[in-house]
């Protein structure tokens, strides 16, 4: 706890009120954090707690994932894979018309400068989330529900194993990232219960996973109610910026603050429109099965990278997770993806499994694959900590500590400029 402590302004904070909007593992993390040195929070969410797209990820703490998602070789992939029913991408066609402005900004973060310079500020925010993430289950004892036996990565055929090698996995090394090259019979004396669909792949030592992602954000949100913070569950209408600070309206009621902290996902979008800031964020839906599996027959999450498709040991058996298709929140689930899923993680197991539960949601995700983390230039009472993508678990201890930071007036742990507010402007 003492990590987050600062002796110069817990005290000069007791009287200042925040609302953090979004009550998902982001949202948790900041709460909990800004409360470690002395501010008053008011959590807001039109949902339970951790009951959003944080319900439903693989539960993988990726460290080792310091790459942007943007590249000219992923450019050209996308055509082909959208027309592969089987493929991890799928694009809604009414969705299309929401994609314009990502799309643009997605191709010109693929230039070999910007995607360099997004590898740099990926890597430099992981290499501090392990040990943010540690103080984080410490301070809500939740240690219990974290394993760390690292996570496999597998390729189907040794060509394309070789090939990921050439550029991705050399590129890891380069950033610091930990791994071990492991062959088929070495893949299988560590994971026996695995079928022989892979030719070897990647072992990250320091990778970890939660064993009930529910119950970690549970654990954060019972510690953060212990410590005197106040949850309202309702919708958000709007935010009103005066000389005093932000008012923050619901359908119910509305309540004053001296600062705002914008964690609401997906959601923030619309938030952040309200105070004049165009953020291309956009909807890009995962899926997880649940499978009715004893969660030993595995002892850490598996990856299937031709796939896209993981498999994490639960308390309630193996989860499934994956695939990225860019759609409406609200529009209805696809069984073709789930199905592929299934018969994914079928084939990764070496049998048939029954499925329990399925699950869909959405990860608020940016054309460049990095975090919002920052205060809006036109009104440094609001911070922004949101468009996390598929490492909102990963990444959530370091953005509450650096949202804490901003807040706080302290220096940062790094230079916060690539995940600004404004960088899309």
């Amino acid at each position: 706890m003492s990590n987050f402590l600062s002796e110069n302004s817990s005290n000069q904070n007791t009287n200042k009120q925040i609302a953090v909007l979004g009550a998902g593992i982001i949202g948790l993390s900041c709460a909990l954090q800004l409360q470690q040195v002395g501010y008053k929070v008011t959590l807001i969410d039109q949902d339970e707690p951790g009951l959003g797209t944080s319900f439903g990820n693989a539960g993988l703490f990726a460290y080792y994932s310091c790459q942007p998602l943007t590249s000219f070789s992923a450019l050209r992939s996308i055509p082909g894979m959208l027309l592969d029913n089987e493929s991890p991408l799928s694009i809604s066609n009414g969705y299309l018309p929401q994609l314009m402005s990502y799309g643009w900004h997605f191709t010109k973060a693929c230039t070999s400068t910007r995607y360099r310079k997004g590898s740099q500020a990926m890597s430099a925010l992981q290499k501090l989330a392990p040990a943010a993430d540690l103080d984080l289950f410490t301070i809500s004892n939740s240690l219990s529900l974290i394993r760390s036996q690292g996570s496999l990565a597998l390729f189907s055929s040794k060509a394309g194993f070789e090939k990921y090698q050439i550029k991705e996995l050399t590129e890891r090394k380069r950033l610091g990232v930990k791994m071990e090259y492991l062959s088929h019979a070495e893949v299988q004396e560590i994971e026996p219960n695995l079928s022989s669909f892979h030719e070897g792949g990647v072992y990250y030592p320091s990778s970890r996973h939660t064993v009930s992602p529910i119950a970690l954000s549970q654990s954060l949100f019972e510690t953060f109610c212990q410590q005197g913070g106040q949850f309202i569950r309702q919708k958000v209408k709007k935010l009103l910026p005066d000389n005093n600070g932000i008012s923050v309206q619901t359908a119910l009621q509305n309540k004053h603050f001296d600062q705002l902290i914008i964690a609401a996902g997906a959601a923030s979008k619309n938030l952040v429109l309200q105070l004049g800031l165009t953020i291309p964020l956009v909807s890009e839906r995962g899926y997880h099965l649940m499978l009715d599996e004893e969660p030993d027959i595995i002892k850490r999450p598996i990856g299937w990278v031709d796939t896209s498709i993981f498999i994490t040991p639960m308390t309630d058996g193996i989860r499934v997770a994956g695939t990225s298709e860019f759609t409406d929140p609200d529009a209805a689930p696809s069984n073709i993806r789930s199905e592929t899923m299934l018969n994914h993680a079928e084939k990764m197991l070496g049998r048939k499994s029954q499925l329990t539960k399925t699950w869909y949601g959405s990860r608020p995700s940016t054309p460049d694959s990095l975090p919002v983390i920052g205060q809006c230039k036109s009104d440094k009472r609001i911070t922004l900590a949101f468009g996390h993508g598929h490492l909102g678990l990963t990444l959530a201890g370091i953005t509450g500590k650096l949202v804490t930071q901003l807040v706080d007036g302290q220096k940062t742990d790094l230079d916060m400029e690539p995940f600004s507010p404004e960088r899309f402007m």
